[in-house]
């Protein structure tokens, strides 16, 4: 499943709204709403990354847009857009209470973010590809990854890549940073499983799990 099906599953079509891809990369997520038809801009920190998406659209033979620039700091004026994606930025920023904080600033009346958290107490981490990483203490996690070369190479990231710069949350420790920047916080898996018998059990494991 794309990720624009699997919003349009979990909230409902995107189709008519002004997009935000905060944090584009690559440009994945402005590729898809721009084979959709649907009108979409994205704002990244990385130049390098903005060179890819342009290069990839040269070959795809499409045009996108894309601005350079932090997630602390949009450059858009308020009331700008209906839609926010930001998947798999949060852990990533110098202040997330900022991040979102700006986020609420250029959406909308009515407008709606779709953000993804790392879960602080997940048993997989899928940045480093190795159990249990988050539960320990930051001064003991360099440590672990080094043990199983797990490290990546930092040196030309603009993000924050090291783990012990990263910020991980529990859901109510998001949910308590998201309200307080005047969000209404829905859970995304729960929105997906409601009315899915087969899974219905992971209702509580999801509930039980924050």
């Amino acid at each position: 499943m794309s990720h624009i099906a699997y919003l349009e599953q979990i909230h409902e079509s995107l189709k008519g709204k002004k997009i935000l891809d905060l944090g584009s990369g690559k440009g994945k997520f402005l590729f898809m709403c721009r084979e959709a038809g649907y009108d979409a801009v994205g704002v990244e920190l990385s130049a390098e990354k903005i060179k890819a998406t342009q290069a990839i659209a040269r070959e795809k033979g499409v045009a996108v847009s894309v601005i350079q620039g932090e997630a602390e700091h949009i450059s858009f004026k308020e009331d700008s857009f209906d839609f926010i994606n930001a998947s798999e930025l949060i852990e990533h920023v110098q202040n997330p209470a900022q991040v979102l904080s700006e986020m609420q600033r250029i959406l909308r009346p009515g407008g709606t973010a779709y953000v993804s958290a790392h879960n602080r107490f997940g048993l997989y981490d899928t940045h480093f590809r190795i159990f249990f990483l988050g539960w320990m203490p930051r001064a003991w996690t360099d440590a672990y990854l080094k043990l199983f070369q797990k490290h990546k190479r930092y040196e030309n990231a603009p993000d924050r890549w090291r783990i012990t710069e990263m910020h991980y949350f529990t859901f109510r420790e998001f949910t308590r940073l998201a309200r307080r920047a005047g969000f209404e916080v829905v859970d995304g898996r729960e929105l997906k499983i409601k009315n899915d018998i087969v899974r219905y059990r992971a209702f509580y494991i999801v509930r039980y799990m924050r």
